[in-house]
């Protein structure tokens, strides 16, 4: 093979590499967590942007999951027994940086008729707990606002609500609370990074071309 052949195939070798098709991968970050505190509960969560040096954009995917507990304690100031239905349920709701609503979801965490004993007081009558998720993914509308170099803010609302058919005497006292927890995932083309023999082969490259020219020069002063 000529000098000048072997260059140009060097060049083209390593030229190649560096075009060569993206590769999809996977970032995911931790959404703010919180511990045990009660509801109503509104609290902001912090959401990792993704770094764009990283590639180009293809997906962005959000869940996030709130344990919600809660009790019932009674009280009968009356001489009966009496007969109580009680019940206890609670929403989750998320919200985007844009204020527009990501997802919500609703469960019960108990209902029941129970027996409120007479002449009791702070008796433990109910309590339960419920896992509430909301999850799924963004479209292509949302990807400037989540690239960057810093964070953006959602809303996260943990809200309760209780009944109580309390006969007269009956005192019902609710108390819940909500734990939370979330990932967001960013989907990339990331283009491949050249291994070091791709920048030898194409310095070597160069080196010929620029050796066989200079020959080249020479041969036509001479």
């Amino acid at each position: 093979m000529k000098l000048k052949n072997f260059a140009a195939a060097a060049i083209c070798v390593a030229a190649g590499a560096f075009a060569a098709p993206a590769m999809a991968d996977t970032a995911t970050y931790d959404i703010t967590a919180f511990g045990p505190s009660y509801t109503d509960l509104l609290t902001e969560l912090s959401v990792k942007q993704f770094d764009p040096t990283k590639g180009i954009l293809t997906g962005i995917s959000i869940s996030y999951t709130s344990t919600v507990s809660g009790e019932v304690l009674l009280s009968n100031s009356k001489n009966v027994n009496k007969q109580v239905d009680i019940d206890l349920s609670s929403t989750m709701t998320l919200t985007l940086p844009d204020h527009s609503v990501f997802g919500t979801d609703t469960k019960s965490l108990f209902s029941s008729t129970v027996t409120s004993y007479k002449k009791t007081t702070d008796v433990l009558a109910g309590q339960g707990s419920a896992v509430l998720s909301a999850s799924g993914n963004l479209n292509s509308g949302y990807f400037a606002m989540f690239t960057g170099h810093g964070n953006v803010t959602g809303l996260l609302a943990v809200t309760a609500v209780s009944s109580a058919d309390s006969p007269s005497g009956i005192t019902a006292d609710y108390t819940t609370s909500a734990t939370g927890l979330g990932q967001v995932t960013y989907t990339y083309n990331a283009a491949p990074v050249p291994e070091p023999e791709t920048y030898g082969m194409l310095l070597l490259g160069l080196g010929l071309v620029a050796f066989a020219a200079k020959r080249k020069s020479r041969s036509t002063q001479a």
